[in-house]
């Protein structure tokens, strides 16, 4: 285990870290409650509908249970989300207290790519959960099952392959420090 000292860093750095900081955690806290509204709330017309399903569901009057089925099914790529931002929060606060390579940011740098993976499963995943959830509400020969893969889920997999590279970097440049650390 490595610790680090603090180093100096620009106000800069610090003051926008630590702006990041509550950004991140703020939406952190904001991103669940405003999932579950979005689907028992608003009009069904602003829902994020499965791959080739707008035409299925066009006209259809959502029910509370479909509404409930979809809110948890959309909950799921927003928890993920959510452990990323107070990932993202760990290491801004870290940064902005001078401690660039402490483990505590490699431990963050390890939980926010863990999470990203997650989310960008359950983002994967979230459009096939809620067809198949809210085709088991429709009666029979109105059922079905939706696959699909979108640009943004090939987006998330190269935001989550740059952060693990990232992770790797911060590594090394905290066995840098400390070697230099041990010259001095």
């Amino acid at each position: 285990m490595v610790l680090s000292s603090p180093l100096p860093v620009e106000h800069s750095l610090s003051r926008s870290a630590r702006h990041l900081s509550r950004f991140a955690t703020t939406l952190a806290w904001l991103i669940p409650p405003l999932v579950v509204a979005q689907y028992l709330f608003f009009n069904t017309e602003s829902f994020p509908v499965p791959y080739g399903m707008a035409s299925l569901l066009a006209g259809l009057e959502w029910t509370l249970d479909q509404r409930l089925l979809a809110a948890a099914v959309g909950l799921l790529p927003a928890l993920a989300l959510m452990l990323a931002l107070f990932a993202v929060g760990r290491i801004c606060r870290e940064y902005a207290a001078g401690r660039l390579f402490s483990d505590a940011v490699l431990g963050a740098y390890r939980r926010l790519a863990m999470t990203l993976v997650a989310t960008t499963v359950l983002h994967w995943l979230q459009p096939t959960l809620l067809g198949l959830a809210l085709a088991l509400t429709l009666p029979p020969g109105k059922r079905f099952v939706t696959l699909g893969v979108s640009s943004d889920d090939l987006l998330l997999v190269l935001v989550t392959a740059l952060v693990f590279v990232l992770g790797s970097v911060m590594q090394v440049a905290q066995r840098v420090q400390s070697e230099n650390a041990e010259i001095v």
